[in-house]
């Protein structure tokens, strides 16, 4: 059996179609969606800033729930925040925290995804009995992590993408923390990115009102997966053909990440996808549930990457994450896709990101009045 949580975009007309894919396949099933409020609590943080994802009301999202309820598909509000400005150690930050515990409650939420380990122990001493799964921020990378995270009440966890292709760690996981181990399928950041960790506390703070947003590790973020072509193969994506191999080690939780797809993409398309275990065209189509994210697009033969992830699971250790010293993804690359071309996007990608990096620009204007 295959478990789905995928991003909400808050209509009845696509719970209606999760439901009927539901009913159409025996062996997946979407258990919830998620994704969280525009128009209030945005104090609190989130993985996404709010200008990036549907506009949602407490009003709205309420009737949403009762809505999904009614098709058996649960919701799961993401309070996954990096940094609360230390605010959940005060008091006036515990009572706000409290009051929108009971508000969000009060309208139906009783699952929560959290990354702060305070606000976990926040959430399970309040008198509200929410289900809490952990983040994929929470860089759960071993089976010590994860039974940390077990013993002290997460129900759920979700596995950090960058070792979504060591077999052997992720089995360890499993048996540590039990069942409910949870995969991020559409991976589409880079591997190793040293951004990761500060990307996600610049998104926390995008949503606290006064913050100024910025592009600055989107950006950076972008430059470096344009730095070689293979590094499109080397972002630690899950194919719905190879869905079966995490199966096979009792993996059966998986998460389609992508709320700011929502609005614009195709989030049908891809869980059907993944339901099916078959797709035929362009990777990054997938990974990016079919919206456009920029305008340097490349191409990527799906069918083409078939047992790559082979060696992967039959030859323990065979990635030491280091690149340099290995050419397997550079290899899988020249069949799978047209390396001149992605060579040659990346390289007007490389200069539009450069020549618009206003974080740079700033620094070198106001060096100049030094």
């Amino acid at each position: 059996m295959k478990y789905f949580s995928i991003p909400a975009d808050f209509k009845q007309a696509s719970i209606d179609k999760y439901y009927s894919l539901n009913d159409e396949y025996e062996e997946s099933k979407i258990i919830e969606t998620y994704g969280q409020l525009t128009e209030s609590g945005t104090e609190f943080g989130s993985g996404r800033a709010a200008d990036h994802i549907p506009t949602i009301s407490k009003s709205d999202l309420q009737k949403y729930i009762e809505y999904s309820t009614l098709k058996k598909i649960d919701f799961n509000y993401t309070l996954n925040t990096t940094c609360f400005s230390n605010n959940e150690f005060t008091e006036k930050g515990i009572k706000q925290l409290l009051i929108f515990l009971e508000e969000l409650y009060e309208i139906g939420v009783k699952n929560l995804t959290i990354a702060l380990p305070s606000m976990m122990e926040l959430v399970m001493l309040s008198k509200y009995k929410f289900n809490i799964k952990a983040s994929t921020v929470c860089n759960i990378i071993n089976p010590d992590k994860a039974l940390s995270y077990k013993n002290i009440g997460v129900e759920r966890i979700v596995v950090d993408e960058s070792i979504n292709r060591d077999f052997e760690t992720l089995e360890g996981i499993r048996i540590a923390f039990g069942e409910k181990v949870e995969l991020i399928v559409n991976v589409i950041c880079l591997k190793n990115c040293i951004y990761r960790m500060f990307h996600h506390n610049q998104m926390s703070h995008d949503n606290i009102p006064g913050q100024a947003s910025t592009t600055y590790y989107s950006h950076r973020c972008m430059m470096k997966r344009s730095e070689l072509p293979s590094n499109l193969i080397r972002m630690n994506f899950i194919r719905p053909e190879d869905i079966k191999h995490y199966v096979g080690i009792g993996i059966h939780y998986f998460k389609i990440q992508g709320r700011q797809a929502a609005m614009n993409g195709d989030i049908y398309k891809c869980v059907k996808s993944y339901f099916s275990e078959e797709y035929d065209g362009n990777l990054l189509d997938l990974l990016n549930c079919f919206t456009t994210t920029n305008s340097f697009s490349h191409y990527i033969d799906n069918k083409k990457l078939e047992n790559f992830i082979i060696p992967f699971i039959k030859q323990k250790g065979f990635c030491k994450n280091n690149c340099n010293a290995c050419n397997y993804c550079d290899q899988t690359i020249t069949r799978c896709a047209n390396v001149s071309e992605i060579e040659q996007t990346n390289h007007k990608a490389k200069l539009f990101y450069e020549n618009f990096d206003q974080y740079k620009l700033s620094i070198l204007e106001l060096n100049k009045g030094e």
